[in-house]
């Protein structure tokens, strides 16, 4: 691959937390659906289990990592489990993931111990940036810690590359995206999540026509420009009801929504559940 189709991948920290699952001793198993994103964890204590949408099962035990397939799974967790979380996304713009293929996977940490020594500078960092909620999007953070984590997570990246490698796992490419494909794709993702998408502008934008760039889009991305914006408005509309602090008017009101009840039709047609629902 050539560099240049490199800066099309997407790569950012999601958390990095060092945790007890059961923080409120419930003493019940728990379990989830809601997540997609890629994530690693390393066990301490208790066992994490994950059955992917094709039915297999993986579990991690004491001293385990188990690196997830990004995508629908159900996530279980026992209730005396603390274990080390990195959930992090690196994503090519057609929505493949740079690791998914032979994954979910269990390793013994004493045998990849660079793993969870890279991971520990990050750890310190979010710590003091994220303390309380699992997105570190919706957190303020300063330029030095931005690069600084940024640098951080494409080192600890590289080391699981080098790791899944040896276990046989490649990572995916994606290479010939065009050139206009790539700067309506970087205007889309800093768009106003809740302002209008005119596509004729965003065509003439990036010098061609809302025909054209709908079939480039089409054939480099298997998407068209309105439902490549669409997704980026579910993910913001995802992380932000599993933020606690937000009400859900709130985030219908970031995206433009003028009423709660056109969001909550408009949620349940993407996700089959209702913003309430979703949120649990």
């Amino acid at each position: 691959m050539l560099y240049r189709d490199w800066l099309n991948l997407n790569t950012h920290l999601l958390w990095c937390h060092d945790y007890d699952v059961d923080d409120k001793q419930t003493g019940k198993i728990k379990r989830s659906t809601e997540y997609t994103n890629s994530a690693a964890w390393l066990v301490k204590s208790g066992w994490v289990k994950v059955v992917q949408e094709n039915g297999e099962i993986f579990q991690a035990s004491p001293g385990q990592w188990l690196i997830v397939k990004p995508g629908k799974r159900v996530q279980s967790f026992s209730p005396n489990t603390r274990m080390l979380s990195i959930a992090f996304l690196a994503r090519w713009p057609d929505g493949n993931d740079l690791f998914d293929q032979g994954l979910s996977i269990v390793l013994d940490a004493d045998e990849v111990p660079a793993l969870e020594r890279k991971a520990k500078p990050m750890l310190r960092i979010m710590k003091k940036i994220n303390p309380e909620t699992w997105d570190a999007r919706e957190n303020r953070a300063r330029l030095k810690e931005f690069f600084k984590l940024e640098s951080l997570l494409s080192e600890w990246l590289l080391t699981l590359a080098d790791t899944l490698q040896n276990a046989g796992i490649k990572h995916r490419g994606k290479m010939d995206i065009d050139e206009r494909v790539m700067q309506a794709v970087r205007l889309l993702q800093s768009h106003d999540i809740g302002e209008f998408l005119d596509l004729d502008a965003l065509a003439q934008s990036v010098g061609t026509s809302q025909t054209h760039l709908s079939r480039l889009f089409q054939r480099d991305l298997q998407l068209t420009p309105r439902e490549y914006f669409e997704n980026i408005r579910i993910e913001f509309a995802c992380t932000s009801l599993k933020q606690a602090k937000k009400r859900i008017n709130d985030v219908a009101n970031e995206m433009g929504f003028t009423y709660l009840s056109h969001f909550s039709k408009w949620f349940k047609k993407h996700k089959g559940v209702t913003p309430r629902a979703y949120r649990g």
